[in-house]
């Protein structure tokens, strides 16, 4: 009987250990991806060093990533030869995100030439890589919302008519095993989202111009995860005409890429604003001179994924290792540099065949916060409150009081120079008004006086989501100041309601100014 249990107890302890071993070998493929990538690795970007000419392409992101580009898993000590393709079979990849659980990408890529960029997923213990999105005009930009939705720009715009086509760019937003839910309804392209870690989506889209040849002003725009409360974020015709892919920086300011031009080999280089005074704190995220900069991610240890362009010798890069017999080449390559580094850090990978041109840590991270939406899907209006049409910004502390505004023009439609007016509200003796207007639709407005003379014009560029009350303190009005602790006059009376372009319902209501001229309606 001794011996039989001592046999049992071997054979036991055979089983746990192989049990264990099974375990470990489980949990090595579900963390690790196999060879010796693993969770805190990076997912790169990796282009061709000799591309496609500008001419040559079709859409942005062929531009962005010509044929053979690729999203790649190495390690911070892989060799050049031991990167594991995540878009294996694909034609073109690039953009990549990684999941806060670190266990799934997400990047744009397409399927053959004449394909349309798509979003796939792709899971870090293998297969092949999963279209997410079958959007007839493509997408891209793929962004995680709270929950673990994703959010992505589309259509793809042919490069060079990202803010000049005819059908611009719109954010949406996907759950599994859903249709795609559009968010954004400017008549302006939204693109490059990122989400913070409030939960807000921070994008990149161009500040409405009050006048048709106005030159073109990119800025930085914010929203609720289901599409309310669209503000204007920072950078108001204040420096470089064009900029790229914003990103939360981990001391809490928002870094993103200025850049000259928005062509494949345009200089740029890391900028930043701080969430405080986003308005008045521009400035170059660097002190030290570099490359060209051509993305900037937050590092899992605290500082910043940087990957800058350099002219070096034939071989691998470094900012520090240079000969003047050597051949150069300009090239791509990954480096760590900490917060408010006076010099760049190390380079973490080069491949030499490759310009790395985007690096991302896989790792776990908090996911973005979450709240209940305010949308009402039966509705299909939305209210404005503003405070006082008489609050406008002076361009010179000289200039002279801005004459008092009678009415408000409320305009509509995509087409930002031959809008549809949709009729015209007169404002209470405080400068308030109450009006509500069609949900899910491009609106402007224009501040008149007694003669209908425009004083302030807004293009149809924001847009209410449906039941969405929001409120605005003036018109053209000074950023980051805060309203009068004060009742608004229009808060205490019904609002004037448009609907299909038709005023339905007015009333001059008790307090309006004295008005001459009448209300236009079409």
């Amino acid at each position: 009987m001794r011996n039989r249990g001592g046999s049992d107890s071997e054979a036991q302890r055979a089983i746990l250990r192989c049990a264990l071993h099974i375990s470990w070998v489980a949990v090595f493929i579900l963390l690790g991806c196999g060879g010796s990538v693993h969770r805190g690795g990076l997912v790169v970007t990796q282009t061709p060093v000799e591309g496609p000419a500008y001419a040559a392409v079709g859409t942005i992101l062929d531009q962005r990533y010509p044929r053979g580009s690729r999203v790649v898993l190495v390690s911070a000590r892989s060799e050049p030869g031991d990167a594991r393709v995540l878009s294996r079979g694909l034609f073109a990849a690039g953009g990549p995100v990684v999941s806060p659980t670190g266990k799934r990408i997400f990047f744009s890529g397409k399927a053959s030439a004449n394909a349309a960029w798509q979003i796939y997923e792709a899971r870090l213990n293998g297969g092949s890589p999963k279209a997410i999105t079958f959007m007839p005009g493509g997408a891209m930009d793929p962004a995680i919302i709270s929950a673990g939705d994703i959010i992505f720009s589309s259509p793809v715009p042919r490069a060079g008519e990202t803010w000049n086509s005819p059908q611009p760019a719109a954010l949406y937003a996907t759950s599994p095993g859903e249709p795609p839910r559009r968010l954004t309804f400017g008549a302006r392209a939204a693109v490059e989202p990122t989400v913070l870690r409030s939960g807000k989506i921070l994008f990149v889209s161009a500040h409405p111009a009050a006048e048709p040849n106005t030159l073109l002003s990119l800025g930085l725009f914010s929203m609720n995860r289901d599409g309310t409360e669209v503000t204007s974020f920072a950078l108001d015709r204040d420096g470089a005409p064009f900029i790229h892919r914003p990103r939360e920086l981990p001391d809490g300011r928002v870094a993103f890429l200025a850049a000259t031009n928005d062509a494949r080999d345009a200089e740029s280089w890391g900028e930043t604003v701080r969430t405080a005074r986003p308005f008045l704190s521009r400035g170059r995220l660097f002190s030290f001179p570099t490359g060209r900069c051509r993305s900037i991610e937050a590092d899992a240890e605290g500082g910043l994924l940087v990957c800058f362009e350099d002219a070096h010798p034939a071989g691998r890069s470094s900012f520090h290792n240079r000969t003047a017999e050597a051949p150069t080449r300009r090239s791509s390559a990954v480096y760590r540099v900490p917060l408010n580094a006076d010099r760049p850090g190390a380079s973490v990978f080069d491949d030499p065949n490759w310009d790395e041109v985007e690096a991302v840590h896989v790792t776990a991270r908090a996911t973005p916060r979450g709240y209940l939406s305010t949308i009402q899907p039966a509705e299909h209006t939305g209210t404005i409150l503003c405070l006082n049409a008489d609050f406008t910004r002076r361009e010179r502390m000289d200039q002279a009081p801005p004459a008092r505004v009678d009415r408000i023009r409320v305009l509509s439609g995509a087409k930002l120079d031959h809008p549809s007016v949709l009729g015209e509200v007169p404002v209470k003796a405080d400068g308030s008004f109450l009006v509500k207007v069609p949900a899910d639709t491009p609106l402007g407005f224009e501040a008149l006086d007694p003669e209908g003379r425009v004083l302030r014009r807004l293009p149809p560029t924001i847009w209410l989501r449906p039941g969405e009350h929001r409120s605005c303190l003036g018109c053209h009005e000074p950023p980051h100041r805060s309203p009068p602790n004060i009742r608004p006059l229009a808060a205490g009376s019904a609002p004037v309601v448009f609907a299909d372009g038709v005023i339905s319902a007015f009333a001059q209501p008790a307090g309006s100014r004295p008005r001459s001229g009448v209300l236009n309606s079409k």
